[in-house]
């Protein structure tokens, strides 16, 4: 298959993997173009053979917070969520308006919003149980199929944001173009997904999590992503890390754990969730931050005119 950024057809393999994370059978190769950078699968998997990938059980899928009966993970949870909303609102510089969540899973991100604020939320959500679950629990308003098949309006909407979504789709520069549509001028565009530049990729080899194939179907560097939202209509405002970080070490750790000490497993990670440890990862991650080398990215971009992104004003 040709990149999807460069539509070359020049790449080298990074290498063969499984399904670490829910065990389906399966192999897969992971290349990256030669010409851009863009990390891809290659074959891509047929759409209908990754529902499987997709289990009621995968961890995106979370229950309501408030149905969370442990109070400190209900707290941390709320708080994760908080910082989201926070930070959405912070960069768009609104206190209200129309926001779009792509992949919103079960909606605990847009019941966040709800909360903060007057604004009016909406979700799409191909998965069948994760949106069934937002619209029946939370009563969201939520589309149950991809971004395109919702069909919006152009401009309808001031702010759009793909929490861990962009490295899932079949083709990114089509739903960046589809966000820039329905999208209003100026309005704010938030990602976050896996940075493949990160230090835990030398420590965790092939088990770190953000390779999780076959559900991340492309990897993008800071400078390919830069071209992907340059190219589609989007001015980055910010790259930054706020989201995720030691959760995705613990799983990157389980992950290999899993696979090489297997019945060290339970004690090593509860070892790894007591607040001390917790602490002192804290300033690592702090660090990470700081010279962008965190294993997710979280994105800013600003919509902008055409004749902008082409340098004529």
């Amino acid at each position: 298959m040709t990149c999807n950024l460069c539509q070359a057809n020049d790449t080298e393999i990074l290498c063969e993997g499984v399904d670490r994370l829910h065990e389906i059978p399966g192999t897969y190769k992971l290349v990256r173009c030669r010409q851009c950078g863009l990390i891809y699968i290659d074959p891509m998997p047929a759409y209908e053979d990754l529902a499987q990938h997709y289990p009621e059980n995968y961890i995106p899928y979370s229950k309501a917070i408030d149905d969370e009966p442990c109070l400190l993970k209900r707290w941390d949870r709320r708080y994760g969520v908080y910082k989201r909303c926070r930070a959405v609102i912070r960069n768009s510089d609104q206190q209200s308006g129309r926001i779009l969540d792509v992949g919103c899973a079960t909606g605990n991100f847009l019941d966040g919003m709800r909360r903060l604020g007057d604004w009016q939320t909406v979700g799409v959500e191909p998965n069948p149980y994760a949106s069934n679950y937002a619209q029946e629990r939370l009563g969201l308003d939520v589309f149950a199929c991809e971004l395109k098949e919702a069909s919006f309006e152009k401009d309808s909407f001031d702010i759009v944001t793909l929490w861990d979504v962009l490295e899932h789709v079949p083709d990114p520069m089509a739903t960046l173009q589809e966000v820039a549509r329905v999208l209003r001028t100026d309005g704010v565009l938030v990602l976050s997904l896996p940075n493949p530049e990160t230090w835990e990729i030398s420590l965790f080899g092939f088990h770190w999590a953000g390779w999780d194939m076959p559900r991340h179907l492309h990897l993008f560097t800071q400078d390919v992503l830069v071209r992907y939202l340059k190219e589609s209509g989007f001015e980055v405002i910010e790259i930054t890390s706020f989201t995720g970080k030691y959760h995705v070490f613990l799983l990157s750790l389980d992950l290999w754990v899993r696979e090489r000490f297997p019945y060290w497993r339970k004690l090593v990670l509860s070892i790894l969730r007591f607040w001390p440890i917790r602490l002192l990862g804290l300033i690592i991650f702090s660090i990470s931050d700081r010279i962008k080398l965190s294993s997710i990215m979280a994105v800013f971009a600003r919509r902008v005119e055409e004749d902008e992104t082409n340098g004529n004003t």
